[in-house]
């Protein structure tokens, strides 16, 4: 959330979404593809709103939001093949 609604913040510098810390040896391979699903999901939806979007801000913030969603993808696809390697 944004204080004060600033939506000229950069929202991810630095940052790293942490999802995979909390997906020890125990998590079902099923969890990890729903979570692929999910994020893909996000990711489609949110080029979506960017290509629709009028105001540059929100195109903006809808491409780096979508970005973000893209590798937490990226990173649930290596953590599925690396248990299928296993």
């Amino acid at each position: 959330m944004l204080p004060d609604n600033d939506v000229r913040r950069d929202l991810f510098r630095g940052f790293r979404f942490g999802v995979l810390v909390a997906f020890d040896g125990d998590t079902p391979m099923t969890e990890l593809q729903d979570r692929l699903e999910r994020f893909e999901t996000l990711t489609a939806e949110c080029e979506l709103i960017a290509k629709l979007a009028t105001d540059s801000t929100k195109r903006e913030f809808y491409l780096k939001l979508g970005e973000q969603y893209r590798q937490l993808s990226l990173d649930i696809r290596q953590a599925i093949a690396a248990r299928a390697a296993a």
